[in-house]
């Protein structure tokens, strides 16, 4: 079967629907690699779990097809439900896709139900994640089963790092071959350099709160600095601006912070290009769409050299790299905003550094390859 003539369906993270990708402001990013593939094959569809609400946010979804159901904790009832409402558009599917490991045993028991083709694509490795966020080895040993059971179930799987390809075939035994790697994508033309633009504040950031993201010790590194008399601006945007406990320390530490709550997507270059530099102060990462995306708009970025960050910025080249403590951010933030010409060679390079690695269309190829070699392969049916 020619890809043309493929019917492809997407399922959404479990209980995830478009209106939470609208209220993260993620909407229009997540949704471009469909619109463009829904225009190479016969049709797209989307399986949502926002129930009736997900309609009022589907105006940006082009061609695609909405599928919105209900989510439920039972596996087994979910699918039901799926089939009850949508049966033909199921039916007619030939190539069944995950958008993360959550909420894919959905997907996998359709497959064996209606003997379709699955593609499991993940952005971040669950089991790697659950295992650094907790300690509860009953919630490890399930993620990790899980992971394990989409891929061995898959008839490909997509990761987004060489590095995460590696563990999945080393930890879960699945063929080399099987999986594949496409990166997380920019749409260059949209997060591009805004030259022109006024700088309002030294900084910006984007992403939620939480451990991960080591804000309080990017928050600790500002204070520092104030109190020994270089004080810094910063824009935060996305999920962190919801988040009580950073506006508590914010306010605590008196800093001249500016919370943009949910920016959609692409409005974000025009806020970007008014920070002089960008900043990603976290424990670890998978590979972080902020991130990249704010290289595109050549910004001098600064990140910690953890796992999923140091990949993309090589220090002093494509962008700053620090260790995850105050001392040393608050260090980095000094280097990078004090020294213009560092700041403009390392947003050029990081520039480049997308246009050459992560364009849209680069994955949009990728995609649909492994589509192609899935429909062609019935050996793995």
């Amino acid at each position: 079967m020619k890809k043309q003539d493929t019917n492809l369906t997407l399922f959404f993270t479990a209980g995830l629907g478009l209106k939470t990708w609208a209220k993260l402001g993620i909407l229009g990013r997540e949704v471009e690699l469909y619109k463009r593939l829904s225009k190479k094959l016969k049709a797209v569809n989307f399986v949502t779990y926002g129930g009736k609400q997900d309609k009022d946010y589907s105006e940006g979804l082009g061609t695609i097809k909405l599928l919105a159901t209900g989510w439920h904790k039972m596996p087994a009832l979910t699918a039901n439900l799926l089939l009850l409402k949508h049966r033909q558009e199921l039916k007619e599917t030939d190539v069944l896709k995950t958008n993360q490991i959550q909420g894919s045993e959905i997907a996998i028991r359709l497959k064996k139900r209606l003997g379709k083709k699955l593609i499991v694509r993940c952005g971040y490795l669950h089991s790697q994640f659950i295992r650094k966020q907790t300690e509860n080895s009953g919630n490890i040993r399930k993620a990790a089963r899980l992971e394990k059971e989409a891929f061995a179930s898959a008839d490909a799987g997509i990761v987004t790092s060489e590095r995460d390809k590696a563990y999945v075939v080393e930890n879960h035994k699945i063929e080399q071959e099987k999986i594949k790697v496409v990166p997380n994508y920019v749409v260059t033309d949209v997060f591009k350099p805004f030259p022109n633009a006024k700088k309002e504040y030294d900084l910006a950031f984007v992403g939620r709160a939480g451990k991960q993201k080591n804000l309080e010790n990017l928050l600790k590194a500002i204070k520092r600095l104030k109190a020994g008399g270089k004080p810094v601006s910063m824009i935060m945007a996305g999920g962190c601006c919801a988040d009580s406990k950073i506006r508590e320390l914010v306010k605590r530490y008196g800093l001249n912070l500016t919370f943009k709550d949910s920016v959609p997507n692409f409005d974000l270059p025009l806020a970007l290009s008014q920070a002089t530099a960008f900043i990603l102060p976290s424990h670890y990462e998978g590979h972080p769409k902020a991130l990249l995306e704010a290289m595109s708009c050549g910004m001098p970025c600064i990140g910690t050299d953890v796992e999923g960050i140091r990949e993309d910025l090589e220090h002093m080249k494509t962008g700053y790299l620090c260790g995850t403590d105050c001392k040393s951010i608050g260090a980095a933030i000094e280097n990078v905003l004090s020294d213009e010409a560092l700041q403009r060679k390392m947003g050029a390079s990081a520039r480049k550094h997308i246009l050459k690695n992560y364009q849209v269309n680069t994955a949009l190829e990728k995609e649909l390859k492994a589509i192609q070699e899935v429909m062609e392969n019935e050996t793995l049916s």
